[in-house]
């Protein structure tokens, strides 16, 4: 098993990897000299670099979660960061929270179950979807929009790992975003066989509509075995 780095985040704000964080704020300077704010790094928010348990049979990449108005309200809510800081700092991750948990309408809970929507005609519900889905992201840093990282940060290691993982034990691993990216880190990916490709990254559902037959076969034959 991987050594969790994450394992060292701290409980406060600013929330990051110790050693990512001067590349992060030197990242967000860059951004306001040039006015672009929006691609800033909200380190108010509990990093989210993976969701769910490390060893899942289904894999979904991504960029980096997102971030609108009404997160620094959501995640306050009791228990909310609690879980994320949890779940990152895990040895071999968390059920994922999001789903196991609607927290009233957060917006993490509910981009993630309208994602995952569609599993359900499968037979499986959110909670043991939660158990058998692990999310991995680029970086766990929030965002409005998304902006390639200059730099490789320190943390990142890990995330690519757990990927890399993956593949060792033959899971299935959705290709959602930054798919050029995510093959740099993972340069395997590029031929796993076990790879289901979106047809839209941007709607980024895990759906009969947005996978060819045979891929969401392969989906649903991963949340079975």
């Amino acid at each position: 098993m991987l050594q969790n780095p994450w394992e060292r985040l701290g409980p406060r704000q600013p929330y990051a990897f110790p050693e990512d964080l001067p590349y992060l704020l030197a990242f967000n300077d860059a951004l306001r000299e040039h006015h672009k704010p929006r691609y800033g790094l909200d380190l108010s928010l509990p990093p989210e670099p993976f969701l769910g348990p490390h060893d899942a049979p289904l894999v979904v990449l991504l960029a980096n979660p997102g971030r609108d108005d009404d997160d620094p309200a959501a995640y306050a809510r009791p228990g909310v960061t609690e879980r994320s800081l949890a779940n990152a700092a895990s040895p071999a991750g968390t059920p994922h929270h999001f789903l196991t948990h609607d927290a009233g309408g957060h917006p993490g809970s509910t981009w993630w179950r309208r994602k995952l929507k569609d599993l359900l005609s499968l037979g499986h519900s959110y909670d043991e979807l939660a158990h058998r889905v692990l999310a991995v992201q680029l970086h766990g840093y929030h965002s409005r929009r998304w902006r390639r990282l200059p730099k490789a940060l320190p943390s990142q290691p890990f995330a690519f790992g757990l990927v890399q993982q993956a593949i060792e034990r033959k899971a299935v691993i959705v290709m959602g975003r930054c798919t050029a990216d995510w093959h740099r880190a993972v340069p395997e990916l590029a031929t796993y066989e076990h790879v289901a490709r979106q047809r839209s990254v941007r709607t980024a559902t895990v759906s009969r509509g947005n996978l060819d037959p045979s891929d969401f076969e392969k989906v649903a034959g991963a949340l079975a075995a």
